[in-house]
């Protein structure tokens, strides 16, 4: 009788304590990206990583790929589908589905990533267009890149310039480049340079960080910069839903804690330095950079209008108040640079 209590004694102790061994369970996410391990983005996920490891007093890591996996337009899936845990994806390649998120990229908008990415986050939470469209997956942050400008092989002033030119446009800087009726090319960042090289393309519609981190900074010779850029790439962090879910309460909330408004922040803050280092590399090369002035850039607002009533329009269809929300985002942008 007695060996019995003492088992039972055990046992109970055992289970009390493995409570708490739940509690501190050590787990790991595996993330996947879609540039070049040389891409700044890689160095500062690593660097966002530490923040969740932090966090959540070592008990939660990720695990980034050592190269990239799959396409950008094939991020998004990879991640529904399981093949990887989390994923940096740009919303804008998946077609139709993420257009409310896709407000950051309206041109003339976003100074730059470190005021916009966090005022990204808390504008499309805060108005709960998230639980509307990232169903199928976990939303951890969202950011921007930086503004959209036009990079050259010959320098460029005016709008009639630069429709003498072909110009590479994709994803989000399409709309745009469209608008203003530019001879745009359609390609994913990382044939860029090949298309430069070989003639294919004059220029390409760009944020300053794309020129060193897709060597284009090697190839063009001019840049011209328009006040609140021609759009800004929104970006994502998102996660397996299965593999959210199996996370611990507490690797939970540490992950959310290092995403959200923080994490936006942190990767936004490192987006700008990398779009300074560009604009810098620019500078130290000899390379000629302008900026669209007056009456010019009157010209271009009234022609990239019917971008941003397209998206009014589309959040309207959703039963949105789309030119409220625009509003609303753009006084919040106004706040944050202030």
């Amino acid at each position: 009788m007695l060996r019995k209590s003492w088992t039972m004694l055990a046992a109970a102790i055992l289970l009390a304590f493995g409570g708490g061994s739940a509690v501190a369970e050590k787990q790991v996410l595996r993330m996947a990206y879609w540039t070049g391990p040389s891409h700044q983005m890689v160095q500062t996920l690593a660097a966002w990583i530490k923040t969740i490891e932090e966090a959540s007093g070592g008990n939660l890591t990720v695990e980034l790929d050592k190269a990239a996996l799959g396409k950008m337009e094939a991020q998004y899936d990879l991640i529904k589908n399981g093949v990887r845990d989390m994923v940096w994806a740009v919303p804008g390649y998946t077609v139709g589905r993420f257009d409310l998120v896709q407000a950051a990229e309206l041109p003339l908008l976003c100074p730059n990533p470190r005021v916009c990415s966090p005022v990204l986050w808390k504008w499309y939470t805060k108005n709960g267009l998230a639980e509307k469209e990232f169903t199928d997956t976990k939303l951890i942050t969202t950011f921007v890149g930086g503004p959209f400008l036009i990079h050259t092989v010959k320098p460029v002033k005016t709008l009639d310039d630069v429709r003498m030119l072909k110009i590479r446009a994709s994803g989000p800087s399409l709309p745009g480049a469209k608008a203003l009726g530019l001879n745009a090319v359609p390609l994913p960042p990382t044939e860029v340079y090949e298309a430069i090289q070989k003639g294919t393309v004059d220029g390409a519609e760009f944020p300053w960080e794309a020129m060193p981190s897709f060597r284009i900074n090697e190839l063009v010779k001019a840049h011209l910069e328009v006040p609140g850029g021609l759009g800004a790439p929104a970006f994502v962090i998102i996660a397996n839903t299965k593999a959210f879910d199996n996370l611990t309460p507490e690797n939970k909330a540490a992950l959310m804690k290092a995403g959200g408004e923080a994490g936006a922040a942190l990767i936004g803050k490192a987006w700008t330095a990398a779009d300074e280092r560009g604009r810098a590399d620019a500078k130290e090369r000899g390379q000629v950079i302008e900026t669209l002035a007056s009456p010019e850039l009157e010209k271009w607002q009234q022609l990239l209008k019917p971008v941003t009533d397209e998206w009014i329009a589309k959040a309207e269809k959703k039963g949105l108040d789309g030119r409220k929300l625009l509003d609303d985002f753009r006084a919040m942008v106004k706040d944050a640079s202030s």
